[in-house]
């Protein structure tokens, strides 16, 4: 009879579901028995990408979209058979604006609209015109302003790429390592020298693989559902787990937890111990610990961190290290004719240089079909970031006028929005500063001391949804590797003298 390796993950959010169900598939593929489990404290999955759907309007609070072709994320929905799900976004959503001075500008399309656009001096624009002629290659690690004022100029650096950021990471364009937040740019360089050169290169290339932007119909947390369905169904019912069976995950359209109890909703974990036999045991506030030879913690560092903090300080330190942003979202649904100026495109982006304490605001019934009824339009507004704890510890009411007043010094509002909705995000986006990789290398370095244990997340090796399902891949890969080197999955040994 085969010995079955016990892997627990904490955590039922995209990177703990992704990192199961990759686990299984490998294990499966090795022929190697897994005795699997999720863990999540709340009562649901999804972790941050969590999806309202009320009264005809649809919206996700985190990420709202991939932007992906074919690789490891297509290959999942394609297994979720989800492919009939996919929703790609809306032509109309490839303009995109900056508020910079107090107006909404089209961010630069080409060279043609480079050339007007106005948040940016004569001088400056030419700037950019001339990188193919003075672009070089640095080896060394750099803030991501360092590198874009090399290649396009500091008024470039700080207009385009530093609006970019606050977007992307609510961060500061000069603390962000370009090597860790934006790998791709370092790529791009060390292949090409110029970006000019690079971007028409890697059109070609994102129109080779069909790299788009889609979303699901039912919104990001579909995904999570059909995950959760999908372990949770892969299991047997005889010999599955003991537990509660309440804890099976539940979702809309049918919800999850069909045959087996993989997926364990409202079975919070509060510390990881090692056991003097190997493996390790998880404590749970209601005293039903969970033992392991192998775990995921698939939570944010500031959580892992308080997991480990007995068993391995210095890992509790390395993960203490990383630092995040709060993040506060006001979400409202206004008639069409609320706005004197339309809500083109996919958003608009503001410019570090503004007075106020908006990242950005999305479009959202621009962006996807069926986002809101007919004659509706969908706006998210993002606020906080890195360094501005003191936004989201606004009240509803002071966060919703802080988001109004930016929507209507960019639009200008004719009357209340019809519904309004609002969410804090807290450590919802780390920051990849300079360091980043350094910082990761001595997480990696203490996890070595705790064999079997990975992290897994946005806080490590990428923050885009499509880097966390690609993430899942190497660790399951990881897990496997434990299994094999613990000798799970194969017959045990006879005893001297007996036949096997």
């Amino acid at each position: 009879m085969s010995v079955p390796h016990r892997v627990r993950v904490v955590g039922a959010g995209l990177a703990g579901l992704t990192a199961a169900h990759a686990v299984r598939r490998h294990a499966d593929a090795a022929g190697v028995d897994v005795d699997l489990r999720v863990l999540e404290a709340s009562d649901q999955v999804g972790g941050q990408l969590r999806t309202v759907d009320e009264d005809g309007v649809r919206f996700d609070w985190a990420a709202n979209a991939f932007r992906t072709g074919a690789g490891p994320t297509a290959d999942l929905v394609a297994r979720l058979g989800l492919e009939g799900e996919r929703l790609e976004a809306k032509k109309a959503a490839s303009k995109r604006f900056i508020l910079h001075g107090g107006q909404l500008h089209e961010l630069p399309s080409g060279p043609g609209t480079l050339l007007s656009f106005r948040p940016m001096s004569l001088k400056g624009r030419l700037r950019i015109a001339l990188e193919p002629f003075v672009a070089r290659r640095v080896p060394d690690e750099e803030s991501v302003f360092a590198y874009a004022a090399r290649h396009i100029g500091a008024e470039a650096a700080e207009v385009l790429l530093g609006t970019m950021v606050r977007g992307v990471y609510g961060g500061d364009v000069r603390r962000l390592s370009v090597d860790a937040a934006f790998p791709v740019m370092k790529t791009m360089e060390r292949d090409h020298r110029s970006l000019v050169v690079a971007a028409i290169a890697g059109a070609k290339e994102r129109k080779r693989v069909g790299k788009t932007t889609w979303t699901f119909r039912g919104g990001m947390q579909q995904l999570l559902y059909a995950l959760a369905d999908d372990l949770n169904a892969g299991a047997p019912r005889d010999g599955a787990a003991d537990g509660p069976a309440d804890g099976a995950a539940d979702g809309p359209g049918g919800g999850a937890g069909g045959g087996g109890d993989v997926v364990r909703l409202n079975a919070p974990v509060s510390a990881l111990a090692r056991r003097a036999e190997g493996g390790y045991t998880l404590a749970t506030p209601h005293g039903e610990d969970e033992t392991a030879d192998a775990v995921v913690l698939a939570v944010g560092p500031q959580v892992a961190r308080t997991l480990v903090a007995d068993a391995a300080p210095d890992l509790a330190g390395a993960l203490d290290a990383i630092p995040t942003g709060h993040l506060a979202i006001a979400t409202f649904a206004f008639d069409d004719a609320a706005f004197e100026r339309p809500a083109e495109g996919y958003g608009f982006l503001v410019a570090p240089s503004e007075p106020v304490d908006v990242l950005g605001a999305l479009f959202e019934s621009n962006i996807f079909d069926d986002r809101a009824p007919a004659g509706t339009t969908l706006v998210r507004v993002i606020m906080g970031g890195a360094g501005r704890d003191d936004v989201v510890a606004k009240d509803d009411a002071a966060l919703r006028e802080t988001a109004l007043g930016v929507l209507d010094q960019a639009l200008g509002l004719r009357e209340a929005p019809k519904r309004a909705w609002t969410w804090r995000q807290p450590y919802a986006i780390p920051q990849y500063e300079l360091g980043h990789h350094d910082r990761v290398a001595a997480i990696e370095g203490h996890l070595a001391a705790l064999p079997g244990v990975q992290v897994a997340g946005n806080a490590y090796r990428g923050v885009a949804v499509g880097a966390i399902v690609e993430d899942a891949e190497r660790l399951a890969e990881r897990i496997l590797a434990h299994a094999h080197a613990q000798g799970a999955g194969a017959a045990p040994a006879a005893p001297a003298g007996v036949a096997a």
